[in-house]
């Protein structure tokens, strides 16, 4: 199942992609992956990701690379996309999506 997180932009653009290729000179490490922190989910699949809203349209979303109890949610650096929301987005934690 994907995950659907509400958060503002600004906590987020640090962890897009075209930001982090200009932080590294165009070439991301092969380590290199992204958290947010406090958020342990118990579902997830091979090909499950997460998506960043601002509370009506998505604004970025990235493959769940894995879950654990230091960082939390981990995933690849995220890509910028736009459309609306799958769900309706909680104020505050994250909710599935399938």
């Amino acid at each position: 199942m994907d995950i659907l997180i509400r958060a503002k932009r600004e906590r987020v653009e640090h962890k897009l992609e075209k930001n982090l290729l200009k932080e590294y000179n165009g070439s991301l490490p092969e380590d290199l992956y992204c958290f947010w922190t406090g958020i342990h989910p118990k579902t997830l699949g091979m090909d499950d990701k997460v998506m960043f809203t601002d509370g009506t349209n998505v604004y970025a979303e990235g493959k769940i690379t894995d879950v654990n109890e230091e960082e939390g949610l981990c995933f690849e650096p995220l890509k910028e996309v736009s459309y609306p929301q799958p769900k309706k987005a909680p104020t505050r934690g994250f909710t599935y999506v399938s």
